[in-house]
């Protein structure tokens, strides 16, 4: 029976992190209407597979649900009426549920103590979700205050392609790879790349290596 509910939450998280792969591979093509559609979808299967790795208590599906809704409601209003007030409301909805599912994810793999297949793949979905939560954040300050990034490209126009761009950004900052095509340049800007800068290695470092480490020496 053990054994069975640990690898349905392994199929839960290796669900969660196909779909963030997903989003990660989709989100370079929103310049096209067939591409935004695609980046929508696989951004859905994201917040769905989110809900389905908290199934594991009660309390954490229900609030999932209760910021799921919104989120997904939100998300295909905004696309299919292109309203800009629209926006802000999708991208907090979706900062909201991202957030919760991954300290959802980091306080069950943390009371889980021993290492298994299941926490690992979780603690990887953590990661990469740690990756779209600053994304979300960085494109919620792009809308509020505009030019808190430099683009030496052009512009992205419109909501899909901050989108893009900054979900780009944000995982070349978190992994420190940092090519310098977009800039920090408000103060609030440059606070939140520099957190992310320094959570992105020291989470590598200490607890995903951990966790990998704990787990083959089991082995």
């Amino acid at each position: 029976m053990l054994d069975s509910e640990a690898q349905n939450r392994s199929m839960r998280f290796a669900i969660l992190l196909f779909s963030l792969l997903s989003l990660g591979g989709t989100s370079g093509f929103t310049t096209t209407a067939t591409g935004e559609l695609l980046g929508n979808i696989a951004a859905s299967a994201v917040l769905l597979a989110g809900l389905a790795s908290m199934y594991h208590k009660r309390i954490l599906l229900i609030v999932g649900i209760v910021l799921l809704v919104p989120a997904l409601a939100s998300r295909w209003t905004f696309f299919w009426l292109q309203a800009s007030s629209l926006a802000q409301v999708s991208i907090l909805f979706s900062l909201l549920f991202t957030g919760f599912n991954a300290g959802a994810l980091f306080l069950y793999i943390q009371r889980r103590g021993s290492p298994t297949n299941d926490t690992v793949y979780g603690g990887i979905c953590v990661y990469i979700l740690l990756g779209y939560c600053f994304a979300l954040v960085f494109m919620l300050l792009e809308i509020l205050s505009p030019g808190s990034f430099d683009y030496t490209h052009p512009t992205p126009a419109g909501i899909a392609q901050i989108e893009s761009q900054l979900i780009y950004f944000s995982f070349v900052t978190l992994t420190t790879v940092g090519f310098g095509d977009i800039t920090p340049l408000t103060p609030p800007a440059r606070s939140l790349v520099m957190i992310e800068a320094v959570i992105g290695p020291m989470f590598v470092a200490v607890f995903l290596a951990r966790l990998v480490g704990v787990r083959t020496s089991s082995h």
